[in-house]
Parts: structure tokens; sequence; C-alpha cells
């Protein structure tokens, strides 16, 4: 399995993961072979990509941290709190409904501790801010498990990651889904978001625990003062805030944006490491890097030695520096790289990542032996 930008999906490929629209319904089933009719409508309903199945990556098995029904009821969920909020105010059933998802998403990542996030979303263009949410959430509470963090505080932790950016709903869309650089006037705007969504909620009766509520205000905050709302820094942005800080950023970065095409992974990463201290506090940073992978299951990449190759594992301890399979090789005697823990290729290293569907092989660099490279 594979992710597969849309722009490289062709007519044969199978699909290798279900797909699902923007009203959580089913849209294309796991194992279909893409024709022009379904291709038309990942590209139609504004997928980045998808996953596939073929030859290269046979051997590669993802889990997800959540399940793909819980993702969705998530989503939804998130839709309807923001369509909800816009039109007629809260209700208490919606605020149930989140408080409810929360519990079981926690739940869910507990149990799947040991599962590194190896999964490039498929999120849908149209309905960024809700697929969004769900994915702060779901980083966030993943930070707090490896953190050690106690079932009472991932649910608060969680339930301000879900609904960070609900002051959104209050911003002119035009200036939201703006396609250029804002101008200091409409950065402004966007800038109160973060006050707007915790005075809603507080005054919703929706009954957040405060320090939900906090994290919702600081999520902009950075360490060095240069974030907002207020220029907070250090140690008066609450823990929570610090932790959603990263898992916005992060998934926001590796996202289209009307502005922006989404960033890959190990580029996010290599941004927040150079943050840490400064922008985002360091520990949080460091547990984030270790759950999170630079270089999913499936990457393929470009390495130093002239070598093309995908990812089949990933450290914990080492983001950097997966175990690859060369592409190209034989089948019957594939060559693999452990980039981690093979002395012979310390010298070796990830270069950039391959984006289309087949990677250029210069022949001469499998007739070189591990040895030589």
């Amino acid at each position: 399995m594979r992710y597969i930008p849309t722009l490289c999906l062709h007519e044969g490929m199978v699909l290798a993961k279900p797909l699902y629209g923007p009203d959580g319904r089913l849209l294309l089933q796991q194992g279909q072979t893409l024709k022009p009719s379904y291709l038309a409508s990942i590209a139609r309903n504004g997928f980045q990509g998808v996953y596939i199945n073929d030859k290269i990556s046979e051997e590669i098995e993802i889990q997800s941290v959540i399940d793909d029904e819980l993702r969705n009821s998530a989503i939804r969920a998130v839709r309807d709190i923001y369509i909800q909020s816009f039109d007629t105010g809260l209700s208490q059933d919606m605020a149930h409904k989140a408080k409810t998802i929360v519990h079981s998403i926690v739940e869910e990542i507990i149990k799947n501790r040991n599962i590194m996030v190896n999964m490039v979303d498929l999120k849908s263009y149209d309905n960024y801010t809700y697929y969004h949410s769900v994915n702060v959430g779901v980083l966030s509470i993943v930070v707090g498990v490896a953190l050690g963090m106690d079932t009472i505080s991932l649910y608060k932790l969680g339930l301000g990651a879900l609904l960070h950016d609900i002051g959104k709903v209050f911003v002119d869309k035009k200036i939201i889904d703006k396609s250029g650089p804002l101008t200091p006037e409409e950065f402004a705007e966007v800038k109160k978001h973060p006050p707007l969504g915790y005075e809603y909620l507080r005054d919703s009766g929706f009954d957040l625990p405060m320090s939900s509520l906090i994290s919702i205000l600081q999520h902009h905050e950075r360490l060095d003062g240069s974030g907002y709302p207020y220029g907070m820094s250090c140690e008066r942005i609450h823990q929570f805030s610090r932790i959603i800080a990263i898992a916005d950023v992060f998934d926001a970065m590796t996202s289209d944006r009307p502005y922006r095409k989404a960033m890959m992974p190990s580029d996010v990463i290599e941004f927040l490491m150079g943050g840490a201290g400064k922008l985002f506090d360091a520990k949080y940073v460091s547990l984030f890097i270790k759950k999170v992978a630079a270089f999913p299951l499936g990457t393929c990449v470009q390495l130093s030695n002239g070598c093309s190759a995908i990812v089949v594992k990933n450290y914990e301890d080492c983001c950097l520096r997966p175990k690859v399979k060369l592409l190209g090789s034989e089948d019957s005697n594939p060559v693999y790289y452990d980039l981690k823990n093979e002395k012979d290729l310390t010298n070796v290293t990830i270069t950039s990542v391959i984006t289309g569907t087949a990677a250029s092989v210069p022949a001469s660099a499998y007739a070189q032996s591990k040895i030589k490279v």
C-alpha cells in the first residue's frame, strides 16, 4: 500500500483504502480498480490523493491509530457543530455527541498507543476545516498519550483540540478561503478567531472544562511571544495549547490550501524541529516526531547514492532514517537498506521525496553492493 497524489493517479490502479465523501458516505470501496469516472469523482471531491495497492508496495501494511468509522463520525460531528454554531447556536445534544466522540478517540488511541502515525490523511479540500479539526484532535491526543497523561487530561486536551478553530465560523469566509496573501486588515480579522471561539464556547452552555477553553484561546501563541492573540510566551502558555500548536501547524502545512500546495510530512517535521525551543515546546516536538512519521510507510524517496526506494519501516527514535526497499531490485531478491541500524549506510541519506507513480532508478545503483554505497 502506498499514497499517490491525485494528479498522478491513472486508470487501472487498485484502491487500497475506502474513500469517504464530505458527508461521511462511502464513495469508493477498498479493492476497486480505478476507471475514468472514479478518477473524476476523486478530483471533483477535492482529495489530495488516495492509497493504492501495487507491486512495489505489496508488503506494506499501514495501521491507523483510529478506525475509519470513528474518524468519519468525528468529521460529521465537527461539521454539524460548525454549521449549528453559525446558524442557531450549539445544542446540548450536539455538545454531548462531541464529548462522546472525544472519549472514543481517547480510548482507541490508548489501545493503539504503540502504533506510529504513518498515514497521509485523505482530506477533501472543500471540507478541510472539518478534517483538520479531527486530525489536530487525534495528533494532540497521540502526543498526550506519549507524554503519559491520564484519561481525564487526554479528554480535556482532545476537546480543546477538536474545537480549536471554531472561532473561524465568525470570521468572513471570503477571508478564510482567500487564495492570495492577506492584507494586514484581513490578517487582523483572522487573528480574532481564538478569542471568538473561546468566548462563544464559554458562553454557549457547552460546559467545556476551563483547560479546554484556554487551549482554544492560546493555540496560536508561540514560546517566543511572536504568536497571537496576546503575544504570550513560555510558561504563560498552557500545556494543552503548546501541544495543539504543534499538531495544528503539522496538519495545516501538510494540507492543500487556497494559497499554497501541501508540503511533505518530512519538510514539516524539519520545520518543527527548527522551531523547537523558540516557537514550539522542544519536549513536545520531540514526542511528536517520535509518534508521527516524517516519511510515512509507502513513501518513495531518493537516496544520496542515486538509488530510489520505498519506505517499509519507521523507527520512533530515528525519524529521518527509516528502513527502505530499493525500487527496481529483483522480486526474488529485494534489496533493503536499514538506514538506522546498518553501519555501512551511515553516509546514505534521504535527499528528497518522489511524488509521482514511478521512480527514476539508475541501473548502475543496483550493481553496487551495500558495502560500496
